[in-house]
């Protein structure tokens, strides 16, 4: 008689041994089930990511953007494709507890991102910027009320040099919203002149006489030529207005002015 409780408890104790290795064979065959699938989804992402990180920086090399955004878009766009193998995995092993967390995280991304919304701003700005290249380093432009020659174009800022020897940092948002004048985006600038003769010194051939003076500037570009336009006459007094091309055009109108006036004594001339 007491033997046979001890019987029924050692075949319990069997049974639920049995049970236990039956459900540590289902996890194991569920985990490495999803193990495998996570490995594959990885080894696919690393490819993946590499094959798109070649691709950007070849596509921007072609459009000879600047060799920093080159690197950076290229290793955000591989980071791009790793973070979403990343969520692919985190989903397998979590099931349907990946909607929670991925709320949690976009929670947390939104309050990032507006936290730091004017860097943001400022950096993707600079990276259009480096990659579209509207301005060089070595450019002059003028944006608002401030002109310099730009000397470093980072991801947050833009940094010129005032011709008076000032630095001014501009947030390179500013540059995406406000007009930018590029004074250097082409090799050879308009200058204008400013010529007035009384009329009774008024050479017959004033055009020709404006036009051979500004021919013995050598900063001065032969083509396009030089033009002469009679503007107006008031009070015995010619108006004209010489327009050349140069490609220092803050060189070429004092040149201007000089060679004018050696020409023409009696003539007026100054900037327009």
């Amino acid at each position: 008689m007491v033997s046979r409780p001890r019987t029924i408890a050692n075949k319990c104790s069997v049974c639920q041994a049995l049970q236990d290795c039956a459900r540590g064979s289902d996890l194991l065959i569920f985990y490495g089930y999803r193990a495998l699938w996570a490995i594959a989804i990885a080894v696919a992402a690393f490819l993946l990511a590499r094959l798109v990180r070649r691709g950007t920086m070849r596509l921007l090399e072609r459009r000879r953007a600047h060799s920093n955004a080159v690197i950076l878009l290229g290793n955000l766009g591989q980071l791009a494709i790793l973070t979403v193998g990343a969520l692919i995995i985190l989903a397998i092993f979590t099931g349907p507890n990946f909607g929670a967390i991925l709320t949690s995280f976009s929670i947390l991304g939104l309050v990032i991102g507006l936290s730091l919304q004017d860097i943001l701003k400022n950096f993707f700005a600079g990276v259009w910027i480096l990659v579209e290249r509207p301005f060089r380093i070595g450019d002059t432009i003028q944006v608002d009320v401030h002109t310099g020659t730009v000397e470093q174009i980072a991801f947050r800022t833009t940094m010129l040099r005032t011709p008076d020897g000032r630095q001014v940092v501009l947030p390179n948002n500013t540059l995406m919203t406000m007009p930018v004048v590029n004074h250097t985006a082409y090799p050879v600038r308009r200058g204008e002149v400013w010529v007035v003769l009384p009329e009774d010194a008024t050479p017959a051939d004033v055009v020709g006489t404006v036009r051979a003076a500004l021919a013995d500037v050598s900063v001065i570009t032969p083509d396009p030529a030089p033009r002469v336009e009679l503007r107006g006459v008031d009070q015995g007094r010619m108006r004209f207005l010489a327009m050349f091309w140069a490609p220092d055009r803050d060189q070429a109108v004092p040149e201007a002015i000089a060679a004018l006036r050696a020409r023409l004594p009696k003539a007026e001339v100054h900037g327009a």
